[in-house]
């Protein structure tokens, strides 16, 4: 009977830090892993290349786009979301993080999670189960864990929130989702986190490109400093997205989702991101 082997890697490339994680049947795994990681490599160059329409609203993209695989599926994940302020650029670390895992499934791996800066692919053969922390708060000395399973059907997790390495419009220490696919759960992670705002003389915002020249969001104002807010507030800004996480449950588009403005949050189901014993599926 054949044994597994296991290996992991670290892959640092430009604004790319990604964890990539395989198991296969046998002891082949350390050459199709490097390989991946040389296959995530060629994705994000492929997106460099095409950044004029990564870049773009999808409210302003023509209803067929002409580019490659990793451009086409980053613009079908925004789509998905329905949120037509989204570029395709929120979607790219998910989109990513799927190729490179798809990549090393197709490949024969039973078992792969390719975390992406927090936007987390997963593939899972028969029998296989995958545990994955999530960072929801920086004041957060344990990080609640999840168990996925195959039955589930989740092949994507992702956070998005204020103090990540993207710009938000919200002020959620952690907008966290789980669907289908990673680029999905990135998209719809951005728009939850987006939502989760209210006004207050507390919450300072800038225009995108005044914190990145380089931003895809050029002329949207977004937070650049939150100080000590009411509760009523803080409750007022987890309302505004959780009604995103409804509409979006409701659309069958997520599975999971979950807001966090540091000790205060809103989840659906209330319970799936609080004990490391909780399925995602039953």
């Amino acid at each position: 009977m054949l044994g597994t082997s296991q290996s992991n890697i670290f892959v640092d490339y430009g604004p790319m830090q990604m964890t990539i994680q395989a198991v296969f049947a046998g002891n082949q795994s350390n050459k199709q892993v490097q390989d991946a990681g040389r296959y995530a490599k060629e994705l994000l160059t492929e997106v460099a290349r095409q950044k004029e329409i990564a870049k773009r609203a999808q409210q302003d993209l023509p209803s067929s786009v002409f580019g490659s695989e990793v451009l086409q599926r980053m613009i079908n994940a925004v789509r998905q979301s329905t949120d037509k302020t989204l570029t395709p650029m929120a979607a790219v670390a998910g989109t990513i993080a799927d190729m490179t895992a798809d990549y090393l499934a197709d490949l024969r791996a039973i078992k792969v999670i390719v975390n992406n800066g927090g936007d987390i692919a997963i593939r899972l053969q028969e029998g296989q189960t995958a545990r994955v922390g999530i960072a929801v708060s920086r004041n957060e000395t344990v990080m609640p864990t999840v168990l996925i399973t195959k039955e589930s059907g989740i092949e994507g997790i992702a956070t998005s929130g204020l103090g990540g390495r993207s710009l938000t419009k919200g002020i959620a220490s952690a907008a966290v989702v789980a669907a289908k696919s990673a680029a999905l759960a990135d998209a719809c992670a951005t728009s939850i986190g987006n939502a989760v705002f209210t006004e207050h003389p507390h919450i300072r915002l800038a225009l995108a490109e005044d914190l990145d020249p380089n931003t895809d969001i050029r002329g949207h104002y977004v937070v650049k400093e939150v100080g000590l807010l009411p509760p009523e507030i803080i409750q007022k800004a987890l309302n505004n997205g959780r009604t995103q996480m409804v509409r979006l449950l409701a659309d069958q588009v997520i599975f999971r989702a979950a807001v966090f403005i540091e000790d205060w949050s809103t989840l659906i189901p209330d319970n799936w991101l609080m004990s490391d014993e909780q399925l995602l599926y039953k």
